[in-house]
This record gives structure tokens, sequence and C-alpha cells, in this order.
């Protein structure tokens, strides 16, 4: 009875043994894999440490890059005029993807589409090319209260002249901002009309020489650092554009950066955050780490034991059998 015992007995621990030597080898692995981990979250810190973005100075400090800062406001033309919101200080650069072909807001691919009709625009939001000759008319389309014949007087570098039929008014109120646009036949008529034409002009006629894209506009609405990730990352491009629509060579990022058009920027912000995640997320390996290291010591201690009752066990069964066969030899 006791030998049976004794049997029954080695058989459990036997499989106990089996289990914590199983569990000792999953948590083995599973701290090679927080070792992988580990080793993975300091090649991403350093890499995010090294991570730069595009922006610009202004209100006495670094701000990044948006689409509004380098193309405008869409229909809300009042920051070209009146200057109460930051844009880009050199009107030829302009916002383009990976292809060449200029980025714009759906009110710009709505003043175009409005000129030229819709099938100039395909079901992905890329639009083909067009003559340079329609810029005007897309022009007024997109500035309410602005004649088309007056925008082409400017690009063609004529006079306005003194007179102009306002209808009586003197005054228009857009639409989609509410801004008022005063109209008159002075001086500042013709400024506007120029500083329009300054700005709008190099996107448009690029977007007649390369075509152009609406298809990132839901991206960069939902996230304010898409423009300057893209940049960074090579999907974005800056580009100059020349009299006739065309990119002029040479103008890499280095190129605005160095001309001092943008910055290329690592703010001491951005390094408090991403050192703040890496502290976190070390910690959290750490933690893991430490629970795995009392769960092997507890699974090793109990195998230590389990060995040492498997032997003591042994040793009975061994002196049981024994002493049968020394009776039956007696």
């Amino acid at each position: 009875m006791g030998l049976a015992c004794n049997q029954i007995r080695l058989l459990t621990l036997t499989a106990r043994k089996a289990d914590c030597e199983y569990g000792i080898s999953i948590g083995s692995m599973k701290k090679m894999a927080l070792t992988r981990e580990s080793s993975q979250l300091s090649q991403e810190y350093y890499s995010r440490l090294q991570s730069k973005d595009i922006a610009y100075y202004a209100n006495g400090k670094y701000n990044k890059i948006n689409y509004n800062y380098l193309m405008g406001y869409g229909t809300n033309f009042i920051p070209i005029l009146e200057g109460n919101q930051p844009l880009k200080t050199e009107n030829s650069m302009i916002l383009t993807d990976y292809k060449g072909q200029v980025v714009l807001s759906d009110s710009y691919a709505k003043a175009i589409t409005s000129v030229l009709g819709s099938s100039i625009m395909d079901g992905s939001g890329r639009g083909g090319t067009f003559s340079t000759d329609k810029i005007a008319e897309i022009l007024a389309a997109l500035c309410p209260g602005y004649k088309a014949e007056d925008f082409q007087k400017i690009i063609d570098s004529e006079n306005l002249g003194a007179s102009y039929d306002a209808h009586g008014e003197n005054s228009m109120t857009q639409e989609e901002t509410g801004s008022q646009v005063i109209i008159d036949n002075s001086e500042k008529r013709t400024n506007n009309y120029q500083q329009l034409v300054d700005f709008y002009y190099p996107i448009f006629a690029a977007a007649a020489s390369n075509g152009w894209t609406t298809e990132y506009n839901q991206a960069m609405a939902a996230n304010d650092d898409y423009v300057s990730d893209a940049i960074v990352s090579g999907s974005f491009q800056l580009e100059t554009v020349n009299n006739d629509g065309e990119y002029d060579e040479g103008t890499s990022l280095t190129y605005f950066v160095t001309a001092g058009l943008v910055q290329e920027n690592n703010s001491s912000e951005a390094r408090e955050e991403v050192t703040a995640w890496y502290n976190a997320e070390k910690e959290r390996i750490s933690m893991k780490e430490d629970y795995l290291d009392v769960e092997m010591n507890d699974l090793s201690t109990e195998l230590e034991a389990i060995n040492t009752e498997i032997q003591s066990i042994q040793s009975l069964i061994d002196d049981a059998i024994s002493s049968v066969f020394d009776w039956g030899s007696s």
C-alpha cells in the first residue's frame, strides 16, 4: 500500500515538475521578448529625438508649418490684404505632393471647377493641367467682389484706371467668412488686386502647368502636424514657381531652410514629450520584467523543492522494492 501511494505521489510531483520547467521556459522567452522590445524602444526613442518639424517664426515663437501659412485661407482672402494672419514671405513658394502636383484646398478646387467644369477633376481628387488664360476667371470665382477682367489687367501689368462701377455699393460681404470687402475707386483697389494676384497667381499657374490634387485635404484637416511631417518625409515638397508656372531646379528642403523661408526645428517641448513617452514605456517594460522575475523565482524555488521531494520518494520506493527482494531471498 505504501509503495502504491509513493508511486502516485511520484507521478504527481513529476507532472508538477514538468509544469514548473515549462513555466520557467515560457518566462525565459517572455524576458527575451521584453529585451527585444526594450532595444526597439531605445531605437525609436533615439529616432524621435532626431526627428524634426518644419516651422516658421512668428509672434516670438516657432510655429509648425501648416497649409494656411503656405497656401492661404481659401475664400477668406482678407489675411492677404490686411496681413492679420500668418502668411509666407515668399509668394513663389508653394506646396506640392511627391508627384509634383499642387496641393489645393477644396475652395481652390471649387473655383477651378466652377470655371473649367467638374470633368477636369477625377474621382480621386486630382485635376489636370489647364490654360493660364483661365486664371483671372478662377481668381474672380475665388474672390467675391472682384472682376476677372481687372485681374487680367493686373496679370498683364496694365493699370486698372480710375473708373469702376460698384453698382452703388462700397462694400460686399463674403458668404463663407462674413468679412466685408471694401470696393472703391481709390488706389487701394488697385493695390488689393495686385496683392491677390501676387499671392494666388503662382499657386494657380503651377496648377495649370503641373496639375493639382485635393486628396490630402481630409488628412490635413484631421492632423495639424500633417503638412510638417509630410515635408520632412518627402511626401510633400516645397517648390518655387517661375513666371511660366514651372518649378525652379535645385529647390530642396535645404534650399528653403538656408534661404530662411522655413525653419527645420527640433523644439525642446517636443523633446520633452518624447522623453516622457520613453520613460513611461521603459517603466512599463521594467514592471513586466519584475513580475516575470518574481514568477520565475517562485517556480525555481518550487522546482527545487519538488526535486528534493522526488529524490526522497524515489529513495522510499527503492527501499521498499529492495526490502521485498530481500524478504523473498531470506
